[in-house]
């Protein structure tokens, strides 16, 4: 394993060839200002040591300079990254599952990007991580859970509208709920739950939606612009899954509730809003803030054996009609 001190420089440079990779003869960094973008990024670091760093990144890299003063360095414009990456046992690990709980959930196209991540990781890593990585992977496992597995998505979309994102560009296609019609959506967030959705500007509608990308159908990228200020429009905060597009009326939710309830609530956090109060030795009392869903409707209704009372009361209602209905058919 690399010292310490060996893979902070490695980073360090790493960043420095980021950073340079996106310059030209008109827009080169001098060494003050690579530097302070470096301190930004909460590097602790000095002149001398940039210029340490961009001296020995020439002798492995088409750098070049400019005659003005002070110098300013920049990459030719047919340069791409290209450098091993460099993680410690805790940062694999953390990898390994995050890629591994998405291909728990995610649709098969999903799945075959993530394996594809993987491959590319062993080979880009150090000989010694990479063998590492591929230990990690098999002392490392995830389960399936209730969110269950996101259903398969049509061929070429889910590529169309990331490059779209990617690029800033509407993208048309059919949507299930109008199949017989051509829409024109402005990609601006991507959004996982248990399956892709996608927040766009409806251009037809005038409106932000959230879609279901596995509700697309036969999409093209155009070479229309996203007014990406659009994207300031949607509000996350009280997001809870994959309903709604984030602008819906906000419900403050108290559910007084027995332990059984509050000790899953405790070993899954289901929002970030959530709190946890106990209340005596019988109830506790759960508050969380979210917007109007019957998704959220449903997850109490299976805790309904639990609940003594929910406010807002008329949500309590909707949640013992369900729950009820639920006994009924069993």
């Amino acid at each position: 394993m690399k010292h310490l001190s060996d893979q902070t420089k490695v980073h360090r440079q790493n960043q420095v060839k980021r950073l340079l990779s996106h310059t030209n003869e008109e827009c080169a960094l001098s060494i003050t200002e690579i530097t302070d973008k470096l301190k930004s990024q909460g590097f602790d670091i000095n002149r001398k040591t940039i210029e340490r760093d961009i001296a020995e990144i020439s002798l492995s890299y088409p750098l070049l300079e400019t005659a003005t003063t002070p110098r300013r360095f920049y990459f030719e414009d047919e340069f791409k990254l290209d450098f091993e990456l460099t993680f410690d046992e805790n940062q694999l690990q953390t990898i390994i599952l995050a890629l591994q709980s998405l291909k728990q959930m995610a649709p098969g196209e999903i799945k075959s990007l993530c394996d594809e991540v993987e491959t590319t990781l062993v080979s880009k890593l150090p000989r010694a991580l990479g063998k590492e990585f591929e230990r990690l992977q098999g002392i490392s496992s995830t389960a399936p859970t209730v969110l269950g597995e996101g259903e398969e998505l049509s061929p070429g979309v889910l590529q169309t509208v990331l490059q779209s994102l990617r690029k800033g560009k509407v993208f048309e296609c059919q949507y299930a709920t109008s199949y017989n019609r051509i829409r024109s959506f402005a990609p601006l967030k991507l959004h996982f739950v248990g399956a892709p959705y996608i927040y766009v500007y409806d251009c037809d509608d005038d409106a932000i939606k959230l879609l279901r990308i596995s509700r697309i159908r036969e999409a093209v990228m155009t070479k229309r612009a996203v007014d990406k200020k659009r994207a300031e429009e949607i509000n996350l905060d009280h997001v809870f899954g994959g309903y709604g597009k984030g602008n819906e009326r906000v419900i403050d939710y108290a559910i007084t509730c027995t332990k059984p309830m509050a000790q899953k609530f405790r070993e899954q956090k289901i929002h970030p809003t959530q709190k946890i109060e106990v209340l005596d030795s019988t109830y506790y009392k759960i508050t969380f803030s979210v917007h109007d869903s019957l998704e959220v409707v449903r997850m109490l209704a299976q805790y309904g054996e639990f609940i003594n009372r929910i406010e807002p009361i008329e949500e309590y209602e909707k949640v013992k009609s369900i729950w009820k209905k639920g006994l009924k058919a069993s």
